[in-house]
């Protein structure tokens, strides 16, 4: 019997000593683990190392050039692709050897992502979340638009019944904090319009709409209502640094 195919996990770090050590030993299937650290203050890479990971250092740039460096270092002939603060069920580790053993594998991989938060985990749809994840080396990159990055795979791409746990929140502050992060990045990959202000107001309406009603948020009871509000916080704050840049940009980088 020939051996399985080799599993490389890849991930991105910056002071996650909290998470980064459960993220490693659920990737107990993988074969080597490659992590990029932006130069972490606390023991992210002493942990990580202990774990038998290959951190090389690197200031960060974006979360794209970031995780592509990464998987640059890769040697296995799949690829999983985790976030520190995301942890591969058993199940799921089982389910990824049996599919890459198989003659008949996908080229790539999506896996349902259920992200844990206020002492709960979204396990409805209001969080559809189900990212390629797993694919092979050869027929994948990094792709997608700072800060919110994505696999591209060329080929064929099907999706498993295993789960990945997102610990993504200490708490509301720390929400709040990444929203602010994001937001900025995510506000610097595009140029502002004079519908800018429109979609300050309209897109994110939608957002909350589409959270709570459509998606179901509201069977969730207040963490439904809580997480409907902030993602469109997220999409409201977006246009609102938007607009700052236009205003900023029509008066010579003064406010009138």
């Amino acid at each position: 019997m020939s051996e399985r195919p080799k599993i490389s996990l890849i991930t991105i770090t910056r002071d996650e000593e909290a998470l980064i050590g459960q993220c490693l030993k659920s990737a107990w299937f993988c074969d080597e683990k490659i992590i990029i650290d932006s130069f972490s203050t606390d023991k992210t890479v002493e942990i990580a190392r202990s774990l038998g990971a290959n951190v090389v250092q690197h200031e960060f740039t974006n979360y794209v050039k970031q995780k592509q460096m990464a998987l640059d270092r890769a040697t296995g002939d799949w690829v999983l692709l985790m976030d520190a603060d995301e942890q591969a069920t058993h199940d799921l580790g089982e389910e990824i050897i049996r599919t890459i053993s198989s003659p008949a594998a996908a080229d790539g991989y999506r896996i349902r992502r259920i992200l844990y938060h206020l002492g709960h985990y979204y396990s409805h749809a209001i969080y559809p979340d189900t990212p390629v994840r797993l694919f092979r080396r050869e027929r994948g990159h990094i792709g997608g638009r700072d800060p919110h990055d994505k696999v591209v795979v060329e080929g064929r791409v099907e999706r498993l019944d295993g789960q990945i746990l997102h610990f993504s929140y200490r708490d509301i502050a720390d929400h709040v904090a990444t929203i602010n992060r994001f937001s900025t990045r995510a506000a610097m990959e595009q140029e502002p319009n004079a519908f800018t202000p429109f979609k300050m107001i309209l897109n994110p309406a939608w957002r909350f709409f589409n959270f709570y009603i459509l998606r179901g948020g509201f069977r969730d009871g207040g963490r439904g209502l809580y997480a409907a509000m902030t993602a469109a916080f997220y999409v409201f704050l977006k246009y609102a640094k938007l607009y700052e840049r236009r205003l900023k940009s029509d008066t010579g980088g003064k406010y009138t």
